[in-house]
């Protein structure tokens, strides 16, 4: 069904005239077709007139005297497209009655139009068909039989197409869609093909009265919103009881309702009228009353009779089951038809399909009046006539498979991205504090520091008392076993126990040795055994001030025991009460029972909650869905009374892992217990609400790990029913009971132990059913659904025999296991969307029902986009209402799965327009994530971008430039997200997987399994396949060359550069390092260092592989990467390319060797041997501070003498900081002190323990010492007088000088660091001669950052300036502290004028600092010829640096391209003219104030 958005245009002699004035005139009588003879035909005489051409006549003959030639646009229409494209089409005929249709549309790119005719004289009125090839314009292609293809003409800024229908061919509708073949992209009309009326139908849609009732035609309605489609499909699914439905049911209402709205529309209703129902102001029901009086108080046809709710099969089944329980159960008895009229009659009545269900489900319901004596004769009446078997109902199709497609955006509103950032998590602190004190909790702490102790746990007792278990092993851990339980229950209590030997969970009468005081023998295999209470200080707690009383029992095991534990429940003295473990038996498992290695696996777990899960596990005899979601519920509900932070979130963690696993089948789902549905259903419920009640009590990573739990347990629903309805289903259906059928097996299992495999079952009989009883679809669909053969013969009632077919029977017993599919999903799956919305029910926010009915008409659908964008929508309207909400939770899970699966679905079709995917699969991650601040600012990012780019079209070279950045932001956001979650939960499922007895492929796939189904997975692949198109439009290779020579070495594999950089290789070797992050020391022998990664082209690490000559290369591709890690280990040839590409072949070993590289990196001819490094030790000049006048060498640095040397050399638009430096020797001078003796001497102690490799722990010692430094009072004196001479704030306060002080030791104590002291080794350089002189300045406060290379160094030209500038501070280019890249662009030498962006940055945070000092490192061994020592040493802002969230997308960096242009200009003329003032090519660092004045703050050789 076509949803316009523009109204169109039908160009008549009654086009001008408003509806109402048509209806006034043509309302006193009817047209009808009258004849034609006296009119002058186009057509040969005796030629029959076809019926399109009689009623377009009629049409002309009512409003003028004679037809006229329609030369004109007898049909206009335009349709908006996605990206702000459109597209538009004009339907004319010419004087010899051929029609014209003409096609225009704004969307760029190579296009086409994928088209083809319905009806007419083809009479193919359901469908397209391709028409003869008189109507087939030149290049057209027919395309798979199906479908025309023909190419548009470009006209520069628009396309057209003509096609030209001869009069002899007469079609209805003109069929298309349009195809972007570059791009691979569809545009259609929101789902559905354009429909273009021709003669046929424009001349049907001119018919506007039928009898005394007046429509308004098809064209002149207003355009129906597709949310008001959207909500009235949910209303009427509502208003049908929440029927369950297939997705063709679905799919076919949802076309109901948009034919419903039309229908009103036609007969006048005002659209405004519609939106009142749908936003709930007037009531559904209310409404379609009135319409149907005012109609037939009316004298036009009367409306039809309200419609009445489906009444759901297990409703009928359900009350079929009470009336044959009723009458005594009678065997073969089919009371479907009772129960069925009897329901009926109440919802005639008034009632409501939930009314219904709530009665029919309470659990002390009464039992319905039966009908009075005159409607039971006519029930028994209707009984005789009515035929004993069920009317066969034929199985439905199954559903058509379709190629997804993209299809056209819905264009939802626009939201604030930043609004959706998550507050911080609720303090469960504060509720701990208001919770009043536990009596036990300090028993607790002091077993927790017991080193004797080996186990304990506290149980939950309800009434908020509890019983800590705990059992103590002294003598190594060799001797007796203590144990002792103490409770602080009000009731007399008395422990019932056992024993268990060999890991078995029978219980075992205990040795009379081990019964305490007063035990008793209880039955054959228990003992009695009265705790003790007394008036010793054993015997009380202090809570809250008060004095509680307590009840202990001691029990004594000796070393040498041969049990697995102590099994036992509790019971009151008067017998009145009983307690139990969350349903099982409580356990204490013992150490040292030998050939029982299982029962201690919750030992080697130092948290409590892990080995309580651990115990129940593995030492619980009778173990089952059942009891694990009791415990769960336990646990969760003890963890959020005590735990807050880092701990709460671990806790809810290790929760969720516990969980799944059991979810995935990894646990044992029944072990010697059945479990009735209903009591499982009961532990579903109370688990799903704690868990929701711990949502609305977390917030952050914890709160996610709470929201995953729901999606592993299901909700519990009616759990009765499934154990009643299997049951109904085989009376209806008349199939015995007869053990050794499948059915009666599978009805066994269900009456005694139903699980999520029934689900699995279900599905896969009714594809046995719909396959005409093919058993390869029944296993199919086990198989994929995991459960085996295996599993099947596994259950305690199992399943051995293969479904039988009833082929009479197959259609009533499909639709009845449909509807039996929705009770299991409703019990075991929370996540299922039909279950999770019928159970929201009235608790949806109102703005949720027109996405979530379009969603649930839509959900399989192969028209992707839509779909995706109305469940983002959705889920976006529930976000607000769900915290603590479990109905809502399970239904926000439930539209992300659809996202998923639909994004999965739909990313291979859709290539490179698949980018029209990223912003709504974005906000779903920003929805499910709880620390989204980056991902909601990447979202706003994605959106800011030119709209060409957000709907997938084909991009101009900027713009695909910018989105290049904004998905380099993104993929870092996702790799947090991922490295988070597997970080978290791995070393949780390895321990658990372990303890668990899991198999090692699982445990191995489980963290990897978790991120592949979460959010972020399916947006990562849409950024795979949309970045091959936008680096190809941005001209972008695969390789980015940072530092371009030629390599031959030995490939080796790192995970991070920081991890190898320490390394000393050998040999020449190629490093393929998958983190880089800007700060690292390149290895020493290393030729060569590919990553994935991106650092800035001028941080810290780029520059040094530059100086030190080697291949720097990132790859934007992961499949050359791949392909060469498969080369680890074998010695490869690198070669770099002036159009920055990378090639490469395995070559011979022996090029590997030292005769063959000579030092060198193998690329060229052997280079000679360097010469020795050597650094004068300058000595104290005598001065604590000196300004630029005396900046001279052995005294400075020479950042401090490059800047003192540009003054005067540079044009008044560029300023200087003013500066002073300490000078070379001061640290070494200060240290010399007598106050600072035993600093010095433990600092000389700490240098010469400083090892060879791996020293990074030593100097971090080396540092922390130097740090203790007291500086002399006179250095304060003259930095100050010095200061003030110079113009820079001095510090006014004693505080403000000990933050300035703190910072200039903080420079002069980086010298002790790992990467300073590798580098200058290679070089053969003593770390330890090295002089640290420090430069103070002025914080400028910047509002960008440049740092400028006036030698291009990603292609070594020195006719270009290459620089970088970001917003804020520097150091985030320099110093590889925020990840991403800055805005890199290039300007030749001779057009400084005309910089060319590279790339725009893609940094999620900037660098920012107050007014503020700052003391720069300035040293002896910074700047030596031929050695890389730039950025080794630290710079330092008196006040803290922050860093804070950046939005370029709203910055004038990218927004406004005068002003960008002209600020890059201003920036590439200042490296022309402070390389033109130094005469060499420089590395320059300076910053962009909001005034636009521009400032150098350091500067120094480039090479």
């Amino acid at each position: 069904m076509l949803l316009s958005r523009t109204k169109p245009t039908i160009i008549s002699p009654l086009a001008s005239l408003p509806v109402q004035h048509c209806r006034r005139q043509l309302q006193p009588r009817v047209l009808r077709a009258q004849s034609l003879a006296s009119f002058p035909s186009k057509r040969s005489p005796g030629t029959v007139l076809s019926a399109g051409e009689r009623r377009l006549s009629t049409w002309s003959i009512a409003a003028v005297a004679a037809p006229p030639a329609l030369q004109a646009p007898i049909y206009a229409k335009e349709y908006p497209l996605r990206g702000g494209s459109s597209v538009s089409f004009e339907v004319q005929e010419t004087e010899q009655g051929d029609q014209v249709i003409t096609l225009r549309t704004s969307v760029p790119g190579k296009l086409v139009l994928h088209w083809g005719v319905e009806g007419g004289d083809f009479s193919h009125k359901s469908g397209w068909v391709l028409p003869p090839d008189s109507c087939r314009p030149e290049g057209t292609v027919q395309y798979k039989k199906r479908a025309l293809q023909t190419p548009f003409k470009n006209l520069g800024e628009d396309q057209e197409l003509t096609l030209r229908f001869p009069s002899s061919d007469t079609f209805d509708y003109l069929n298309f869609v349009i195809k972007e073949t570059a791009t691979n992209s569809w545009y259609d009309a929101l789902g559905s093909n354009f429909h273009v009326p021709l003669r046929l139908a424009l001349s049907s849609m001119a018919e506007m009265t039928v009898d005394d009732e007046v429509f308004i035609p098809e064209g002149q309605l207003p355009d129906v919103p597709q949310e008001l489609c959207g909500i009235w499909s949910y209303i009427q699914w509502e208003a049908a009881g929440c029927p369950n439905r297939s997705q063709g049911d679905s799919d076919a209402a949802y076309q109901d309702a948009i034919q419903d709205l039309k229908n009103h529309l036609r007969k006048g209703t005002d659209l405004s009228e519609l939106w009142k129902v749908a936003r709930g102001e007037v009531k559904y029901a209310d409404f379609v009353g009135q319409k149907g009086k005012a109609q037939t108080n009316g004298s036009g046809p009367a409306a039809p009779p309200r419609e009445t709710p489906r009444l759901p099969e297990e409703l009928v089944g359900l009350q079929a089951y009470l009336l044959w329980e009723k009458a005594g159960k009678p065997d073969g008895a089919d009371f479907s038809n009772d129960a069925r009229q009897a329901l009926e009659r109440q919802l005639a009545s008034g009632s409501s399909v939930q009314d219904l269900e709530k009665a029919l489900h309470a659990p002390a319901a009464e039992p319905a009046k039966p009908p009075p004596p005159q409607e039971q004769e006519q029930e028994k009446e209707q009984d005789k006539e009515a035929p004993q078997a069920q009317e066969e109902r034929p199985p439905p199709p199954p559903p058509k498979q379709e190629q997804a497609q993209l299809g056209q955006s819905t264009d939802v509103s626009a939201r604030d991205p930043l609004s959706f950032i998550k507050s911080s998590a609720p303090l469960l602190s504060a509720d701990k504090k208001q919770a009043p004190a536990r009596p036990l909790g300090p028993l607790e702490d002091a077993a927790g520091r017991d080193d004797t102790c080996v186990w304990q746990r506290t149980f939950g007792m309800g009434d908020k008392s509890e019983l800590l278990a705990t059992v103590r092993q002294s003598e190594g851990k060799k001797g007796p076993l203590s144990l002792d339980l103490v409770t602080d229950a009000a009731a007399p209590l008395v422990l019932h126990w056992g024993v268990r030997k060999g890991g078995r969970g029978d219980w075992s009468k205990p040795s009379e040795k081990l019964w305490p005081s007063d035990s008793t023998k209880a039955t054959d295999t228990a003992i009695d055994s009265p705790f003790q209470t007394g008036s010793g200080e054993d015997f009380y707690a202090e809570a809250s001030g008060d004095r509680v009383p307590l009840q202990r029992l001691h029990l004594q095991v000796p070393g040498d025991h041969s049990l697995a534990g102590i099994t036992f429940v509790l019971r009151s003295k008067d017998n009145s009460r009983w307690w139990r473990d969350g349903g099982s038996n409580f356990l204490i498992p013992l150490p040292g029972a030998p050939g029982a290695k299982a029962d201690n696996a919750a030992g080697a777990f130092e948290d409590d909650l892990s080995r309580t899960i651990v115990d129940c596990e593995v030492n619980s005899g009778a173990w089952t869905l059942m009891h694990r979601y009791n415990k769960a519920a336990d646990l969760l509900s003890e963890t959020l009374s005590r735990g807050d932070g880092e701990g709460l979130t671990d806790a809810m963690a290790r929760i969720y892992v516990w969980l799944r696993y059991s979810a995935a089948r990894q646990l044992t789902w029944q072990k010697n217990y059945n479990t009735q549905p209903r009591i499982l259903g009961e532990a579903q419920r109370r688990l799903t609400e704690q868990i929701a009640q711990a949502h609305g009590k977390t917030g952050g990573e914890a709160q996610e790990w709470v929201r995953s739990m729901l999606g592993t347990v299901g909700r519990g629903g009616n759990a009765q029913a499934v154990r009643d309805e299997i049951l109904h289903i085989m009376h209806r259906n008349h199939i015995g009971e007869k053990r050794g059928t499948w059915m009666e097996d599978w009805h066994q299992k269900l009456h005694n132990n139903t699980t999520p495999d029934d689900i699995a079952i279900c599905e896969a009989y009714i594809a046995f059913l719909e396959g005409g009883g093919d058993n390869g679809a029944y296993w199919r669909v086990l198989s994929d659904a995991g459960v085996t053969r295996e599993r099947l013969e596994s259950f305690d009632r199992a399943i051995k025999v293969e479904p039988e077919d009833y082929p009479d029977k197959r259609g009533a017993l499909i639709n009845d296991f449909r509807s039996y599919l929705g009770i299991l999903k409703s019990v075991h799956s929370g996540a299922d969307l039909n279950a999770s919305a019928q159970a929201a029910g009235d608790k949806l926010p109102g703005g949720v029902k027109g996405y979530l009915g379009y969603v649930q008409s839509h959900q399989g659908d192969h028209i992707i986009l839509p779909l995706i964008e109305n469940a983002v929508e959705a889920r976006t309207e529930l976000a607000p209402a769900l915290s603590g909400n479990r109905d809502l939770l399970y239904l926000d899970l439930a539209l992300e799965n659809v996202v998923r699966a639909a994004a999965e679905r739909g990313t291979g079709a859709a290539g490179g327009g698949a980018g029209a995917m990223i912003g709504p699969l974005l906000q779903n991650l920003v929805l499910s994530t709880g620390d989204n601040e980056e991902l909601c600012y990447c979202l706003k990012a994605w959106s800011d971008l030119p709209k060409d780019v957000c709907f997938g079209q084909y991009p101009t070279k900027e713009h695909a430039l910018k989105a290049a950045a904004v998905i380099d932001r993104i993929r870092r956001a996702i790799a947090t997200v991922s490295d988070r979650v597997s970080g978290r939960i791995d070393p949780i499922a390895t321990s658990f997987g372990k303890a668990f007895g899991v198999e090692d492929w699982y445990v191995e796939l489980f963290a990897e399994e978790v991120v592949r189904g979460g959010p972020a997975f399916a947006l990562s692949l849409v950024l795979s396949a949309v970045e091959p198109t936008l680096r190809a439009a941005a001209e972008l290779g695969a390789w980015q060359l940072i530092s371009p020579v030629n390599a031959v070495g030995r490939v080796v594999v790192a995970a991070g550069l920081h991890e190898v950089q320490d390394n000393v290789y050998e040999e020449p070797t190629v490093l393929l390092a998958k983190r880089v992050t800007g700060e690292e020391e390149v290895p020493e022998g290393a030729v060569a260092v590919l990553t994935p990664d991106a650092p800035d082209v001028l941080s810290h690490v780029s520059v040094r592989a530059r100086n030190m000559k080697v291949l720097f290369a990132i790859c934007h591709d992961e499949g050359p990467l791949k392909e060469i890690e498969a080369l680890a280990g074998k010695a490869i040839s690198l070669q770099t390319s002036s159009a920055g590409g990378v090639t490469w072949e395995t070559v011979d070993e022996a090029q590997l060797s030292p005769a063959a590289t000579n030092g060198s990196n193998g690329s060229g001819p052997k280079q000679p041997k360097k010469k020795a490094l050597k650094v004068k030790v300058p000595q104290w000049c005598g001065k604590w501070a000196v300004g630029m006048n005396d900046y001279k060498d052995g005294i400075v640095g020479a950042k401090s003498k490059n800047i003192a040397g540009l003054r005067g050399k540079l044009p008044d638009s560029i300023g200087l900081p003013p500066s002073v430096t300490v000078p070379f020797g001061a640290f070494e001078e200060a240290l010399g002190a007598s106050e600072n003796k035993q600093v010095k001497q433990r600092l000389e102690e700490a240098i010469a323990a400083i090892p060879e490799t791996h020293a990074e722990e030593a100097l971090k010692r080396c540092h922390s010492i130097a740090m203790e430094v007291q500086t002399p009072p006179k250095l304060q004196q003259e930095l100050a007088a010095a200061m003030k001479e110079a113009g820079i704030p001095v510090p006014d306060s004693e505080d403000r000088w000990q933050q300035a002080l703190t910072a200039l030791k903080g420079v002069w104590a980086s010298k002790y660091n790992e990467r300073a002291m590798l580098s200058m080794r290679k070089v053969g350089l003593d770390f330890r001669d090295l002089r640290m002189a420090v430069l103070v300045q002025r914080v400028v406060p910047a509002a960008y950052a440049y740092v400028i290379h006036t030698e291009n160094p990603t292609n070594n030209s020195p006719d270009e300036v290459f620089a970088e500038v970001v917003m804020g501070l520097g150091e985030s280019i320099v110093s590889g502290l925020v990840p991403g890249a800055a805005l890199s662009f290039k300007a030749p030498k001779t057009a400084l004028d005309k910089p060319q962006v590279m790339a725009f940055p893609s940094k999620g945070e900037g660098m920012y600092v107050p007014e503020s000092l700052i003391f720069r490192s300035d040293s002896n061994g910074e700047d030596l010829e031929g050695y890389a020592g730039a950025g080794l040493y630290d710079s330092i802002t008196m006040d803290s640096t922050e860093t804070r969230k950046v939005d370029y997308g709203a910055d004038r960096l990218l927004t406004d391209e005068g002003f960008r242009n002209e600020l890059l200009a201003k920036i590439a003329k200042v490296g022309a003219a402070v390389e033109d003032a130094l005469g060499s090519a420089q590395d320059i660092e300076g910053c962009v104030e909001e005034d636009g004045s521009v400032t150098v703050v350091q500067t120094r050789p480039q090479h």
